[in-house]
């Protein structure tokens, strides 16, 4: 065989390992998931709710805090902890930002395959004072309207709230609703990371930065 037929046929066999990782990868994180971290015989998670039947991520006009835009799909192969709020961050959302880095904190050496991700509900300046404690968190711009037909949310309850898990192959499976506890969510994912260790993507996108804090002003000598 000659070499540039054997070159051909390189990015052909990739492919199809690739589609086979993820025809066999989908049941795998379905099985871990239900094996490991549902009730045995319930049928439901220990804490959260279960996203039936799982939604992937669609196609949604997102930007980054440039004007860029942003395919959240780009980052599959990560697990995604995904908040929403506007950019003023009131209290109820700094509180979600705040569970979010205790979430990734808590992942330890298995901190590189979770991003987390503010989806920042308006067109208004961020709140400075939330740059340092959400450092490292991928802060997207998007539309309300979009995120609701996608974000499962119970009746009357706001996008500001929950907290969703989308899986490594891009399908949103796990909601913990508006007031959740944070110890309990907490419990269930480092369980999810924990059973699906061997389950890794052999390539993750970098994140896109999030903006750094300014530092403070020295204080003027009286």
């Amino acid at each position: 065989m000659s070499a540039a037929a054997s070159g051909q046929r390189a990015p052909r066999r990739r492919t199809a390992l690739a589609l086979l990782a993820l025809v066999v990868g989908g049941p795998l994180l379905a099985t871990l998931f239900v094996g490991y971290v549902l009730h045995p015989g319930g049928g439901k998670p220990p804490y959260g709710q279960l996203v039936q039947p799982q939604r992937p991520v669609p196609a949604l006009h997102l930007r980054t805090l440039d004007g860029k835009p942003f395919d959240l799909r780009r980052l599959d192969g990560y697990w995604l902890m995904l908040v929403a709020g506007p950019a003023a961050c009131p209290a109820g959302c700094q509180h979600l930002l705040y569970a979010m880095r205790q979430f990734y904190l808590a992942a330890g050496p298995d901190e590189y395959r979770v991003a987390r991700v503010w989806l920042i509900t308006d067109n208004g300046p961020v709140n400075p004072g939330v740059l340092a404690p959400a450092a490292g968190t991928v802060m997207l711009r998007a539309d309300p309207a979009e995120l609701r037909r996608w974000l499962p949310l119970s009746a009357g309850e706001s996008l500001q709230g929950p907290m969703w898990l989308v899986d490594p192959l891009g399908n949103l499976m796990l909601r913990f609703p508006s007031g959740f506890d944070p110890m309990r969510a907490l419990g269930v994912f480092s369980k999810l990371l924990y059973n699906t260790q061997s389950w890794k993507s052999l390539r993750l996108q970098p994140l896109p930065a999030s903006p750094k804090a300014k530092p403070a002003a020295p204080a003027r000598n009286a």
